[in-house]
């Protein structure tokens, strides 16, 4: 619980760290995210909300990087796709639950994007996302290609569903656990962005001589949001393999790349508002309008350029264009 004073005599308490109206509005909308799937029954609305559910965790941990200290990776779904392979293999061979599934996938996450980040931080921009781009393209072909651990194209098949005091083997279970996965990064994001390293990340991004010149060390910085979001993602990727059974190297495909940043574009990244409305748009929007790979391309170019054109600092930008009107 935090307090501002008003005054000498007066505080205004913000439950977690929100304004009072704006944790009203945060409660009315948990209520209705809680009742959905007492409502919906429709399959495919519940497999949408799950996928959106997903990629708003997604989103907001690859936005630590990109959005909040301003370095493009391209490495993100090659951590999405530790996370379910370690949980795939752990679960299939050994059995083991999903806490230690996701802590294994969130560490070893965390390891690689040390060993990743260290070396290439030291590059310009331009090459930290060469660099990246390379362990993303090297974590598929292992994947694809190192066959006695991870079966190849085969894939790791017949994931068990996982269990959190009872097992998690339907839709409507699913949908809770997503959703209150997302909402847990949303929390965390919303906390560490308001705090003294949120701070630090944002004036590494602005500009990282003036933030050297008062302290802060960039390199130390770029590496925590980094490997936060290895970690973030890595448990994402725990998620998804539960809820679909398999995991395949077209997992750990550069599309997932592709897909965060008309995430980002379109929401405004460095925003969380921004980030989660990108990201339901762009997961479910496409489903709802039944669109192929395809066309979907299409019109991930032409949300595009649209955005780029009339809104450059995606829909966060017009939010306080109309905030100030």
């Amino acid at each position: 619980m935090q307090t501002v004073q008003r005054g000498a005599d007066s505080t205004i308490r913000r439950p977690f760290g929100f304004a009072p109206r704006s944790f009203g509005v945060w409660t009315v909308v948990g209520a209705v995210l809680v009742v959905v799937p007492q409502v919906i029954h429709d399959s495919f609305v519940l497999d949408v909300l799950i996928l959106a559910g997903l990629y708003v965790g997604f989103a907001l941990t690859y936005d630590l990087t990109v959005g909040y200290v301003g370095s493009l990776s391209l490495a993100h779904p090659a951590f999405f796709g530790i996370g379910a392979y370690v949980t795939g293999l752990l679960a299939t061979k050994l059995h083991t639950p999903i806490l230690v599934n996701l802590i294994a996938a969130a560490v070893l996450a965390a390891l690689f994007a040390v060993a990743v980040g260290i070396p290439s931080f030291r590059l310009s921009e331009y090459s930290f996302a060469v660099g990246t781009l390379g362990f993303a393209t090297v974590g598929q072909v292992v994947a694809q290609n190192w066959i006695d651990v991870t079966d190849g194209p085969l894939c790791v098949t017949n994931i068990p569903k996982p269990a959190i005091f009872v097992t998690i083997d339907s839709l409507p279970a699913f949908y809770y656990l997503m959703t209150a996965a997302a909402v847990l990064i949303l929390l965390f994001m919303h906390r560490l962005i308001g705090s003294r390293i949120g701070r630090s990340f944002k004036a590494v991004r602005e500009n990282e001589v003036m933030a050297e010149s008062v302290g802060i060390n960039p390199l130390k910085y770029k590496m925590l949001a980094f490997s936060l979001g290895a970690a973030g993602a890595a448990g994402i990727g725990t998620l998804y393999a539960y809820f679909i059974g398999i995991v395949c190297p077209t997992d750990l495909a550069l599309t997932g790349t592709l897909t965060l940043l008309v995430i980002l574009f379109i929401g405004g990244s460095g925003s969380l508002r921004g980030v989660v409305l990108g990201a339901i748009l762009v997961t479910a929007l496409p489903e709802f309008l039944r669109i192929g790979d395809q066309w979907r391309l299409l019109l991930y170019g032409v949300a595009l350029l649209l955005i780029i054109n009339f809104l450059p600092n995606g829909l966060e930008g017009l939010f306080h264009r109309r905030s100030r009107t």
